[in-house]
């Protein structure tokens, strides 16, 4: 069910302005609907992801929606194309799963380190 930023900002004691903010570097873009500010709208899975992220939000990664575009390789990866970065990027699922994701869409993690950004598979 969709709640409206206002309430969850009101209910988790935090200024509308911060969590907005956090649910734009924190979300993808189908977890957030609405124009903005106080008439943002969050689904469910999106208010878990961001339930987190007021505690420690270095922890939490940015999530995105990606369509797989082609098996790699490696049989660990698979190529996604994110539309909100406009590219394909390899990302890592389970061995057993490869095969049936091909032209699915998926969600993703971003993982950021000191040797780059990797993206991994999350059900």
């Amino acid at each position: 069910m969709k709640v409206r930023i206002g309430a969850l900002a009101k209910e988790w004691e935090m200024d509308v302005d911060e969590l907005v903010a956090l649910a734009h570097s924190k979300l993808s873009k189908s977890m957030i609907s609405g124009k903005g500010g106080k008439g943002l709208w969050i689904n469910e899975g999106g208010q878990e992801i961001l339930e987190k992220a007021i505690y420690v939000p270095e922890v939490v990664p940015k999530h995105y929606d990606g369509v797989v575009v082609r098996l790699a390789p490696n049989p660990r990866y698979v190529y996604a194309y994110i539309d909100e970065m406009k590219k394909s990027v390899p990302v890592c699922v389970p061995k057993a799963a490869r095969k049936r994701m091909y032209r699915k869409k998926i969600n993703i993690e971003a993982i950021e380190d000191n040797a780059g950004t990797s993206f991994r598979y999350v059900k």
